[in-house]
């Protein structure tokens, strides 16, 4: 009964961490300013654990009063 017991226990175990989605994540902050003539440049890369490649983007005023946009994208390998 314990060895059952023990096998479905390793069972369970094994399947749920198999099933563990592994990705290769970068998050990329992209500027788009006035300086820049308002093309998307990157500015930031670094390594994320997220998975999901939902877009975060924003909008300000610098100090000049223009309109900068930011955008965060995940791009995934």
């Amino acid at each position: 009964m314990k060895t059952n017991l023990l096998f479905t226990l390793l069972t369970i175990v094994i399947t749920l961490y198999s099933c563990e989605k592994k990705c290769l994540c970068e998050s990329v902050v992209y500027e788009s300013t006035f300086e820049t003539s308002y093309e998307w440049v990157e500015s930031i890369r670094e390594p994320s654990n997220e998975c999901s490649q939902d877009p975060v983007s924003s909008t300000f005023l610098d100090s000049n009063g223009n309109i900068s946009y930011v955008r965060t994208v995940l791009e995934c390998h």
